[in-house]
């Protein structure tokens, strides 16, 4: 896990002195709760909840849309579609992390 939060806060902190930062404003980096665990840990506590698969995307290196593949956040919504989660994962790693387990979702109306 450690190594995971490691792996986490240099990627994050690369990411704050991107290129484009000055292009669309100042941002800094809070402590965000995140729930870490093995793979089959978080499994667990997803399948728990009733938690299926909504969609995934990749974050990549440099906030770019052509850098490398450095991470994947698979977003999760239960069977009553009222609870979200979204897990991140990163390659070659034992662990996951949830990052949040949210309550009480609504969907905006279209239109």
């Amino acid at each position: 896990m450690k190594k995971l939060i490691i792996i986490l806060s240099i990627l994050f902190a690369s990411i704050a002195y991107a290129d484009h930062e000055d292009e669309i404003g100042s941002y800094y980096f809070q402590q965000v709760p995140a729930l870490c665990g093995s793979i089959d840990k978080i499994n667990t506590y997803l399948d728990h909840f009733n938690f299926k698969p909504y969609n995934l995307s990749l974050g990549r290196e440099g906030m770019r849309e052509d850098g490398q593949p450095v991470y994947m956040i698979t977003y999760y919504v239960n069977e009553d579609e009222t609870q979200t989660t979204a897990v991140i994962d990163v390659p070659n790693k034992s662990e996951s992390c949830i990052l949040f387990h949210t309550f009480d979702l609504t969907k905006p109306n279209k239109g």
